[in-house]
């Protein structure tokens, strides 16, 4: 939307994909050091605006995990969460790089909202699941 290339997550990691495709501490400690002295301001007035949505992240057993993700109908309830939450929020559902999981994680304006569109997929991911 706004031509970024950064990304990051709750657990700290932020990811410059000009320069690296990991997380790098001192990279983002420079680049932050760069905006403040660009933008002569502190973090904490940079930071005034950020407006930082509630997560909620569940993981789901599975028997195949190409399978559950590629799913018609958990992409049909993944797309109607994504159309419901337009620019409000965001949900991401993927697979474990490490366990048979599927993760999945809703920000939205509220943490009920979160546990409400979390709930419908990993509903319908658990429903699958017990037919296969």
């Amino acid at each position: 939307k706004n031509g970024c290339r950064i990304g990051g997550e709750q657990s700290g990691h932020i990811i410059f994909s000009k320069y690296a495709s990991t997380g790098d501490g001192i990279l983002t400690s420079l680049k932050m050091m760069e905006v403040m002295m660009a933008k002569k301001k502190k973090l904490s007035q940079l930071t005034e605006d950020l407006h930082i949505y509630p997560q909620v992240l569940v993981n789901v057993m599975v028997k195949d995990k190409a399978v559950a993700q590629a799913d018609a109908d958990v992409q049909a309830a993944i797309s109607k969460v994504a159309e419901r939450l337009g620019d409000t929020g965001r949900i991401l559902v993927r697979e474990s790089g490490t366990e048979p999981l599927i993760r999945v994680m809703v920000e939205a304006e509220t943490k009920e909202i979160c546990h409400t569109y979390v709930d419908e997929v990993v509903s319908i991911i658990n429903k699958k699941e017990a037919t296969r």
